[in-house]
């Protein structure tokens, strides 16, 4: 049993580690110092100067980041009481099918940086039809992998609402969905870390997510090992 909340624990970690490996490949893809207003301007001035291997090792990170976030969320769904143990499992599923797609995404956009690298103000026909194509196909993709991440999020907030999980309440204001209601105050914040915060802000806010989701659980983790919980309490 100790080994068991061992590993619940520390895939929690991992979890956090993974959406800090997202957050690493974001800022080799635009990764630049500058207010939040200002992010876009420099987003696409970094993009165009950025070297090949920079853009190929943003994208690549990917999937590496993404094995690690579905630790995470196996973490959290050892933290679903057993009663709801098929919601959690719903939950799982769901936040799964999201980071297998937001590899997908993560990697595609090293072509959407290409082509913002060498078509971006061109005069070339070609690249005045690629640039828009590759944009609309990115956010095609970005739409659609957002859509199990959104019915996970609703089943974890149920779940914590009525009690179902060993998180307290309160943790809701740190579930992602929530701190994303946070991201148009990143615009305000001035340079230098502004734009950091604007261009990574989603990937940081799931890497509290789940150090607030280890740090509330941890102690229980403590209480299992020392024979404190009882067996069917301890997921």
């Amino acid at each position: 049993m100790a080994g068991t909340n061992w590993k619940r624990q520390w895939a929690g970690v991992a979890g956090s580690c993974g959406a800090m490996l997202f957050f690493a490949g974001d800022m080799l893809f635009y990764g630049h110092w500058g207010s939040g207003a200002g992010f876009h301007e420099g987003m696409i001035q970094t993009v165009q100067n950025a070297s090949l291997g920079r853009l190929f090792a943003g994208g690549l990170v990917g999937p590496f980041a993404a094995c690690l976030c579905i630790v995470g969320f196996w973490h959290v769904y050892m933290n679903v009481r057993p009663s709801q143990k098929f919601a959690g499992r719903a939950m799982l599923v769901l936040f799964a099918v999201l980071m297998v797609w937001g590899s997908a995404i993560h990697t595609l956009w090293t072509a959407k940086g290409l082509a913002m690298k060498f078509c971006y103000g061109s005069d070339d026909v070609g690249c005045r039809a690629l640039l828009p194509a590759v944009n609309s196909y990115w956010n095609l993709a970005y739409n659609i992998g957002a859509v199990p991440g959104f019915l996970g999020v609703i089943v974890l907030i149920g779940l914590v609402l009525w009690g179902k999980t060993w998180y307290p309440r309160w943790t809701l204001l740190a579930n992602p969905a929530a701190l994303m209601l946070l991201s148009p105050l990143v615009e305000r914040v001035p340079a230098p870390l502004g734009a950091v915060l604007h261009g990574g802000f989603t990937n940081l806010s799931i890497a509290v997510f789940f150090l607030v989701s280890v740090w509330t659980t941890w102690r229980r983790g403590v209480k299992v090992a020392n024979g404190l919980e009882s067996c069917t309490e301890s997921g």
